[in-house]
């Protein structure tokens, strides 16, 4: 329960992006065809190596292309490469980063915790509630996997120390 309440604080305080704050909705814009266009029109459409090689570069921008019809509704070029999802993209790892931070430190604190307070029950709901957050601060950012691993190694480092050193002082 303590896993779930912090992702509800986390997820009130510091919302993530939506989609829709990106990308707008344009019926029909990513198809080479109209919907609302006869498909009988349609078949005389012919195909354009240069825009199939506009619409692949637009695709290896992480873009959706934005095509012009003429009045059979066969595509007569690109109108625009809209990245609108590659800005939501970049907008999510952001989130993603600063959610990995937050549960990472949340979730070490209530390990830390869980080792030094006396009281059991208290052990028994901080260690394992940190632990997961801990974990899903990992899966949350699992893009930047070099920085993950940098950050988790210190971590790992730092319970140990912790833990070694609590047992030597309970000696």
């Amino acid at each position: 329960m303590l896993t779930i309440f912090v992702n509800l604080v986390v997820s009130y305080i510091y919302e993530g992006p939506l989609y829709e704050d990106y990308c707008i909705d344009r019926f029909g814009g990513v198809y080479p065809i109209k919907y609302w266009v006869d498909t009988q029109s349609c078949q005389n459409c012919t195909f354009s190596k240069g825009l199939q090689e506009q619409t692949d570069a637009c695709y290896a921008q992480r873009g959706n292309p934005i095509y012009e019809y003429d009045n059979y509704g066969c595509t007569k070029s690109l109108k625009e490469c809209d990245l609108c999802n590659q800005q939501f993209e970049d907008a999510q790892k952001a989130y993603n980063r600063v959610t990995f931070f937050v549960f990472a430190v949340v979730g070490f604190i209530l390990i830390v915790l869980g080792l030094f307070i006396q009281t059991l029950l208290l052990q028994i709901v901080s260690l394992p509630a940190g632990a997961f957050l801990v974990i899903e601060s990992a899966t949350r950012n699992f893009d930047d996997k070099l920085f993950v691993i940098i950050i988790f190694g210190l971590l790992i480092v730092a319970a140990l120390y912790l833990a070694l050193k609590k047992l030597k002082l309970g000696k």
